[in-house]
């Protein structure tokens, strides 16, 4: 018995190693430019639910890098990793629903992934994500404001399962 459960460890310690070692590979490429291969090796890591690889593929097909531009992939990768908690997907969704790429323009839902953003985030990338709350503030009224604070408190209560 002792041997299986050895045996069971080093098969997941070796996945988890490989795992990492593609993931610095599809981060290489990402920093160097090569987009298609970034994509390539970050989707399969997205596919497994790593927050970090579907915020990339998220910004991949969100400017057509090394992908073809799709603002509906990118809304379904920002989703999977804000559901996780990754504070960049909930900024760019954000920008997502006030843009209105991908979905249709919805500034309540823009200024509700403002806020969980915000608060996820620290010094610079904090001041940004209020500053385009605030922004989307003053686009609607104040029943749209107490909307969107009520749905990010939810969301963030929820860790981010109750956030649509």
């Amino acid at each position: 018995m002792w041997h299986l459960l050895c045996l069971v460890f080093l098969v997941m310690a070796s996945a988890t190693i490989a795992q990492a070692d593609s993931y610095d590979e599809a981060e290489f490429a990402y920093d160097r430019g090569n987009y298609t291969r970034a994509a390539r090796l970050f989707r399969p890591l997205a596919e497994q639910g790593i927050a970090s690889a579907q915020y990339k593929l998220g910004l991949m097909y969100s400017k057509a890098w090394g992908v073809q531009k799709d603002y509906r992939e990118a809304l379904r990768w920002f989703h999977m990793a804000a559901e996780q908690g990754h504070a960049g997907a909930q900024y760019n969704l954000g920008l997502v629903y006030e843009r209105g790429r991908g979905v249709r323009r919805d500034l309540v839902h823009a200024h509700m992934w403002y806020n969980v953003a915000a608060a996820m985030l620290s010094g610079d990338d904090e001041k940004t994500a209020l500053k385009h709350r605030d922004h989307v503030a003053s686009l609607i009224t104040a029943a749209q404001i107490k909307k969107a604070r009520e749905m990010a408190r939810r969301c963030q209560q929820s860790e981010f399962k109750e956030c649509l």
